[in-house]
């Protein structure tokens, strides 16, 4: 990414400018007016000459016991000139801010200076672009797993969608303020789409069964639980420090487990559950209830949401039951959303085992 592309550049960073001969008091003046914390000095001609930073005013004037009215900006200002062009890339513009400590670079078309762009602006910009690359791959990643049983891939974007506004919803609950932050927010709409990621490990003729599974292939089908986890968790041995591998592996090992104890693949109850898949599993159960089946038709939402109500703080943690009421709405939008598009799926075998009833 460049310069010409960051997003509002010119509108959040206005350049302000002052003239070499004039006093450091009325290059202080600018600031102060214009809310800035560089100051683009131009020679008599107009050109760029330098940068004005409020450390300059403040080591070389006030610290220097100097007089700001008779002080001029040249004795003071910035040296050397930096200065970067609206094709040069952000990484680059980065290692130039990094080398000189400058929080601020002016950016140049020729010899006119265009806008400002700050040290924030662009660590901001390349962070969002390294998230977005992230999350095209784990996304790309998911349906690599997707792509060998015969859905569409339009039960990785819902489920998404309904574990992100269950998130937003639990994070007014008092439990768990302090645990869902706008981290855990993004996380767990990046990393959901890896739960079933074990299910290339899982054979044909169980995966694309267009039937239900008898006990024997049931019992293979709930091992993709582990073998995602499994592969997550080497991942995360290369990058222990990587959260949202963490998150990715949680979700994958825990999202069948069951508030009551009786889910697999560990029998985990209550907080023993990580707390994403807990949120994730009720997202996942509802996507199952009001999607169509190859044993079965797409419940309504009306239908799906009583399931979910009459098995709280027993598939599910209570309040995450609470918090999808709060969300009633949000949940049946993103249903009626994808219910066209998902009228034209094909039934998945593994959705069959998140239906939260013992025969499923």
């Amino acid at each position: 990414m460049r310069v010409r592309d960051l997003p509002g550049w010119l509108d959040k960073q206005p350049v302000v400018t002052v003239r070499r001969d004039e006093t450091a008091s009325a290059a202080a003046q600018k600031m102060q007016a214009y809310q800035v914390g560089s100051l683009v000095v131009l020679d008599r001609k107009g050109r760029l000459a330098g940068i004005l930073t409020e450390r300059d005013l403040l080591m070389r004037v006030l610290v220097g016991n100097r007089d700001p009215a008779r002080t001029s900006v040249a004795e003071v200002m910035t040296h050397p000139v930096i200065c970067c062009g609206l094709d040069m890339s952000l990484p680059d513009v980065q290692q130039v801010m990094a080398g000189q400590s400058f929080r601020h670079v002016p950016v140049v078309e020729g010899e006119k200076v265009v806008g400002m762009v700050s040290v924030r602006e662009v660590a901001s910009c390349i962070a969002d672009t390294e998230r977005s690359s992230r999350e095209l791959t784990i996304f790309a990643l998911a349906r690599l797993a997707e792509s060998r049983d015969p859905e569409t891939g339009l039960h990785l974007e819902r489920v998404r969608e309904y574990a992100g506004v269950l998130s937003q919803a639990l994070a007014t609950c008092k439990r768990f303020r302090d645990n869902i932050d706008e981290e855990f927010l993004a996380l767990i709409r990046a990393t959901s789409v890896l739960h079933d990621i074990g299910k290339v490990g899982i054979p044909d003729y169980i995966l694309l069964k267009p039937d239900r599974l008898n006990r024997e292939e049931f019992e293979i089908m709930k091992t993709h639980s582990i073998r995602g986890a499994e592969t997550l968790e080497t991942a995360l041995h290369r990058f222990p420090d990587a959260k949202y591998l963490q998150m990715a592996r949680d979700i994958a090992a825990y999202h069948h487990e069951r508030y009551d104890g009786t889910g697999y693949p560990d029998g985990l109850a209550g907080d023993a559950i990580p707390l994403c898949a807990r949120v994730f599993g009720l997202a996942d159960v509802y996507d199952a209830l009001a999607s169509k089946r190859v044993y079965k038709e797409a419940f309504s939402h009306e239908v799906a949401s009583n399931i979910i109500l009459e098995n709280d703080a027993t598939h599910f943690d209570p309040d995450v039951v609470a918090a999808f009421s709060c969300c009633d709405g949000q949940f049946r939008a993103i249903h009626r959303e994808f219910r066209r598009q998902a009228d034209d799926e094909q039934p998945v075998a593994e959705d069959r085992a998140s239906l939260p009833c013992p025969t499923s």
